[in-house]
């Protein structure tokens, strides 16, 4: 199902679209078909300079977590320094301390993120929220 929709969606949705592919590959043990959908995605999410519906966390973490399966860890790390990062400024330009709490702590994908950044790299990033999620 998620092949067929890349046929259907509007361009700004096909990075997701793909994240969600590349997760289901993973899923499936077809680790060099999720390795394409992640990396496919972050390209078109990078080249549109956004993706829709809030999906870029999402999409560069199916990247991360694609990465890290087919046992490019250098990359993986680098992968999710880089996202951690861009969390992290999305997040100090939201005033409100209990929307930005949310957005870091309450979203799957930027918690995951987190917990990932804080398992591989053994950093905390100062002022940022450190929510406790397995990273296995």
């Amino acid at each position: 199902e998620a092949q067929a929709t890349l046929g259907m969606v509007v361009p700004l949705e096909r990075p997701g679209v793909l994240g969600t592919l590349a997760m289901l590959r993973l899923a499936q043990g077809r680790t060099a078909d999720a390795l394409a959908a992640a990396e496919e995605a972050v390209a078109a999410c990078t080249a549109m300079g956004g993706c829709g519906i809030f999906r870029g966390a999402f999409v560069r973490l199916a990247r991360v977590e694609t990465l890290h399966t087919t046992g490019a860890v250098d990359a993986a790390r680098a992968a999710i320094a880089d996202a951690r990062a861009r969390l992290c400024a999305i997040a100090d330009r939201i005033p409100d301390l209990a929307y930005r709490r949310s957005f870091l702590e309450g979203v799957p994908e930027n918690a995951r993120t987190f917990a990932l950044a804080r398992a591989w790299l053994g950093e905390v990033v100062p002022g940022a929220a450190t929510p406790e999620v397995p990273v296995a």
